[in-house]
């Protein structure tokens, strides 16, 4: 047993030739609750003379005085070997009453909170807990019954992290030959003999039947979740070449045409929305969805997917779609930075009002060139943000938008065919557990700056998310298109479209931040001043 131990622990811990009483060994925290299991655990490091370890225990106060027992054992036997000791009370059904969680997920969520402190205080490099063989196959089956991939027929990793487990590949009958042999005190949980909790079940009912008809069944399974464990490993480093040939993480979108181009197009599917909380059964709906209409959504926890044409969109949950964010908290978050002496923007409800500001600023000899060349005439007027002439930026619905007004340029030439880039914007704000490095879903910018006549709109403007009923001439188009319908026909996205800004002019549309301007506000030969809507990163 103790060679077994000492190989098991310099291979979880890196070590090769692992001299347990060198000074230099790494800090384990051993959890210690009395139990066979635990007391051997304990035994085993002390009998190897390792010299830089200390014993935790946790008093659950679940049963009473056999809880009080089980801390005080724990206690004296550390304390006859000089060894260092920490212990604890919770009051765990308190805990189970304020979150709403089961006795066994309090006591798993209590315990390893306090061991993490523990070991960040006394700085620690492992904790050591006494899961073995029997528990490991036990999960294994739990697993089975409960549904799960292919991580779940691994059992109980020997390492995770920094929690290690020296005891995983000895069985249970061969730990209570030890402890017999050796006299290792301990107590007995007398929960340990019920069947109420499935594990017991499957330890006290079902394990039995299976040493009937194969008395090493569990070094049997033991060697299968080995394999099983190697396959996942290889599949994962597949996996990770996988998904970044169909997922775009930073923007949330899943290719559907190259996901099923793939032999197993529904485990790929699986293996990338199950990190956002999506299970199975969810998984497979959503695969059946891919062939069907756009639209249609589906939801976890944490996480929205939509159908779109070509993708499925992954958008992070935090605030609702259709609001997305306030447009009146993100303005007011950016008045901060706008120079009150010019008084040049004013809010009106949720919309952002950019009032013309008619300058004689003084000019450098290069900018008078400019001017001159440009001959942009007297009547030149500016927006001005942040108190310059050259930033003018603002935050409205999740979009950074930079308003630039300046004279038409000698030569002046448009660019031929669209400009298209990916603009990412954060549509429900920060999500609790992003994904790495950070979850931000996309939105298609077609055209990220627009150019109009600045001598043809009238001040103020009006910047805003466009609503039901609103219409303009798209550019190139001679008749009016409603917004929405103008939307669908370039396929963008529902949430997309839920936030898509306008620009109002004389209670007329003039553009389509990041999409298209009115034809009636292109610039022409007879252009003098030029607007321009920029979407920025």
């Amino acid at each position: 047993m103790l060679l077994k131990f000492k190989e098991s622990l310099s291979k979880l811990t890196g070590i090769p030739e692992l001299h347990p009483a060198s000074p230099g060994n790494p800090g384990v925290l051993l959890a210690v609750s009395g139990g066979i299991d635990s007391m051997c655990l304990a035994h085993l490091f002390h009998r190897i003379f390792y010299s830089n370890f200390a014993i935790a225990t946790v008093n659950f106060s679940l049963r009473g005085e056999e809880s009080d027992g089980d801390e005080e054992l724990v206690r004296l036997w550390a304390e006859e070997r000089g060894i260092r000791y920490y212990s604890t009370v919770f009051d765990t059904k308190e805990y189970c009453r304020a979150k709403g969680v089961s006795t066994q997920v309090a006591a798993r969520e209590l315990r390893y909170a306090w061991f993490s402190s523990l070991m960040d205080e006394h700085s620690f490099e492992y904790l050591a807990v006494a899961h073995n063989l029997n528990d490991s196959v036990e999960t294994f089956f739990l697993n089975i019954l409960r549904g799960t991939g292919l991580q779940g027929l691994t059992g109980i990793r020997r390492k995770n992290g920094n929690i290690i487990r020296p005891l995983l590949g000895i069985t249970r009958r061969e730990i209570a030959e030890y402890v017999k042999k050796e006299g290792i005190p301990f107590r007995e949980d007398s929960s340990n003999s019920q069947s109420y909790y499935s594990r017991n079940r499957i330890r006290n009912m079902v394990f039995p039947e299976f040493e009937m008809i194969n008395a090493s069944f569990l070094n049997t399974v033991e060697k299968d979740m080995a394999n099983v464990e190697a396959a996942a490993d290889i599949l994962e480093d597949l996996y990770i070449t996988k998904k970044a040939q169909l997922f775009d993480i930073s923007s949330g979108r899943v290719d559907v045409t190259g996901l099923l181009k793939e032999r197993r197009p529904d485990y790929w599917l699986y293996m990338i929305l199950s990190e956002y909380g999506f299970n199975s059964d969810q998984t497979e709906q959503i695969f059946h969805s891919l062939e069907g209409q756009p639209g249609k959504e589906f939801h976890s926890d944490s996480h929205l997917v939509i159908k779109d044409r070509d993708y499925l969109l992954i958008y992070p949950k935090g605030a609702s779609k259709s609001e997305p964010a306030s447009l009146k908290q993100e303005l007011h978050q950016y008045e901060i930075n706008i120079d009150p002496a010019l008084n040049v923007v004013d809010y009106e409800g949720d919309d952002l009002i950019l009032k013309q500001v008619i300058q004689e600023p003084e000019l450098s000899q290069a900018e008078e060139d400019i001017s001159a060349d440009a001959d942009s005439g007297d009547d030149s007027f500016e927006v001005t943000l942040k108190g310059t002439k050259e930033l003018k930026e603002y935050s409205i619905s999740g979009f950074l938008i930079r308003i630039s007004m300046y004279p038409k340029p000698a030569g002046f030439k448009f660019r031929e065919g669209a400009r298209k880039i990916e603009y990412t914007a954060d549509l429900f704000g920060a999500s609790e557990k992003p994904v790495t490095p950070s979850l931000r879903n996309n939105y298609q910018v077609n055209e990220p700056s627009l150019l109009l006549d600045a001598d043809l709109l009238e001040f103020p403007l009006v910047c805003r998310k466009w609503t039901d009923g609103d219409k303009f001439m798209p550019f190139g188009m001679t008749g009016y298109k409603k917004v929405s319908d103008y939307l669908t026909d370039i396929k963008m996205d529902k949430v997309s479209k839920s936030i898509q800004p306008v620009v109002v002019s004389g209670g007329k549309i003039v553009a389509l931040t990041g999409q298209r301007i009115d034809e009636r506000y292109k610039i022409t030969a007879h252009t003098r001043n030029i607007l321009e809507i920029t979407i920025i990163n």
